[in-house]
């Protein structure tokens, strides 16, 4: 008889690998599963198939249609999936601006790593942070 996984389901929102790497290395001492995504083209299309993680780590500037926008489309199909914003935008205002898209949380790269884990546990396990 197959065991239903318990596991957390994590998506990687990012075009760019090293830092995909970097989360998955954070990840590996976490028991959940990484979902990656390199861009937002075919992740709606997931979302209305059904798909349903519990978190999603995005990055802001991706290829074609942005995290900003893409935060709004998700935050439209599932209003209460966490969306903690991952990005190398660190400029005044740029948190504001993911905030108002629907995103939970502002990371900037680079990351302070016990910050990112910190994060990321308080709304997987309700260990610290907001919970879900």
């Amino acid at each position: 008889m197959n065991k239903i996984s318990a596991k957390k389901l994590v998506l990687v929102v990012d075009d760019d690998i090293p830092s995909y790497q970097l989360i998955e290395e954070l990840f590996s001492e976490m028991d959940v599963n990484l979902k990656h995504f390199i861009s937002g083209h075919n992740l709606v299309d997931w979302f209305r198939d059904g798909g349903h993680p519990d978190l999603i780590i995005m990055d802001i500037q991706l290829p074609g249609i942005n995290g900003l926008e893409l935060t709004r489309q998700i935050k439209e199909i599932v209003p209460s999936l966490p969306v903690i914003a991952y990005t190398s935008y660190a400029m005044p205002g740029d948190k504001e601006q993911c905030m108002k898209s629907g995103c939970d949380e502002y990371i900037s790269k680079p990351i302070d790593l016990d910050g990112f884990i910190e994060t990321v546990s308080g709304y997987l396990y309700g260990k610290t942070g907001k919970k879900t």
